[in-house]
């Protein structure tokens, strides 16, 4: 900057940066402090019971970079967690990269999710020399009909009592209404990074928003609010980026390969239909409605993602998703052994044809990009198809 000043933005994109690459950073600080640490597999948990229960909930996730041999040597073939993600989120439970966890709540989300409690939980038996983390199954059914509301709020209500277990107090209603306005807080802070992300030109990159997300997941979300706010603040003076601007729908993506791939070809990933973007945050909670209840209904009527039936309600989510952020082209990426994204992807790629909107999938992907140069060949060749559309 000039007269070597630092906007305050560039600090604060730095500080959620590295709490992106260190992802333990802030739960272990706050477990050397003395406070207990609640970890969650996917974003169908909900983060505010926790936070209202006085635990730092943070979300698991993988290391594409990590060995998985431990897991391998551990899984039992009807057990077998398929996805590489998976896969490696279970080596760094049974080696002791999530040592510092006190408890963790196992959601029933993708079967091989849903396994892992049944998998853990014959470990923990079998062997308690393992240093596990005591566990929870929040249940639930993948609808939005009323009934399955009604079921999916009473095992919300467990999973409460049995945070109320954990700490041994009560969580008030005040308590839970202050989870909520913080991390309401967060999500209308995130939407507007996504808002900057996806104008035109877009203001911020793919990775950069990933990595902003992301590192919510894994801090107290009142620093995180801070630090947004310090970040936005300075969005004025953000440079403005040219290319292609693309879309990415499909498996979970927490880490940034694929969408350095993406931008290294002219392109910015200006949306993405993906629990670790932008579908983490669209939906707020109602606060009209009891603290409790509000909560349930934001969890069961959140924004879709493919365990959700119908299916309809995915192929429309993605298409909105993609008009809003005039996305010129889409890529799907799945992971190998992700068989639920699949199902999606030639209704997904109708309704997209039929808008004039061209689309690449990358089928059976691994966990780890080791050979970037095919998947940024086939980017650039959708991006020469939009160009010559044009």
């Amino acid at each position: 900057m000039r007269g070597g000043e630092r906007l305050k933005s560039e600090t604060a994109f730095e500080e959620m940066q590295k709490h992106y690459q260190q992802r333990d950073l802030a739960a272990r600080e706050w477990k050397g402090k003395g406070g207990k640490v609640v970890g969650y597999f996917c974003d169908a948990v909900p983060e505010e019971i926790i936070l209202a229960a006085g635990f730092f909930p943070i979300r698991l996730s993988g290391d594409p970079n990590g060995d998985t041999e431990v897991a391998r040597q551990n899984v039992i073939p009807r057990f077998t967690a398929r996805e590489g993600f998976v896969h490696s989120m279970l080596n760094m439970l049974l080696t002791g990269q999530y040592d510092f966890l006190d408890y963790l709540v196992i959601p029933h989300t993708r079967d091989s999710i849903h396994r892992l409690y049944q998998l853990m939980a014959m470990l923990k038996e079998s062997n308690p020399a393992l240093t596990l983390p005591e566990l929870f199954f929040l249940d639930s059914v993948h609808t939005t009909f009323f009934s399955g509301g009604l079921y999916n709020r009473d095992r919300m209500l467990e999973l409460k009592e049995r945070l109320e277990e954990w700490s041994g107090k009560e969580i008030a209603s005040e308590a839970l209404s202050r989870a909520i306005a913080v991390t309401n807080e967060n999500k209308a802070l995130l939407k507007r990074v996504a808002a900057l992300r996806a104008a035109d030109p877009p203001r911020i990159s793919g990775v950069e928003a990933l990595q902003i997300i992301g590192s919510s997941m894994f801090m107290l979300k009142e620093e995180h609010n801070r630090l947004l706010r310090e970040y936005l603040d300075g969005a004025d003076k953000f440079p403005v980026r040219n290319g292609t601007r693309l879309f990415v729908s499909g498996s979970p993506l927490d880490s940034l390969q694929l969408f350095e791939i993406i931008e290294s070809c002219e392109a910015t990933v200006v949306a993405d239909d993906n629990c670790w973007g932008n579908r983490y945050s669209d939906v707020p909670i109602d606060t009209s409605l009891a603290p409790f209840e509000a909560i349930a209904d934001r969890y069961h009527n959140r924004s879709p993602c493919s365990r959700m039936y119908p299916m309809s309600r995915r192929v429309e989510y993605c298409l909105q998703s993609v008009l809003e952020a005039r996305a010129q082209g889409v890529i799907f990426n799945v992971f190998r052994n992700d068989a639920a994204e699949v199902w999606e992807i030639p209704d997904k790629t109708k309704a997209l044809e039929d808008k004039g909107i061209p689309s690449i999938c990358f089928r059976n992907q691994p966990y780890l990009i080791s050979e970037p140069e095919p998947l940024k060949a086939s980017v650039e060749k959708l991006i020469e198809t939009i160009q010559g559309n044009r």
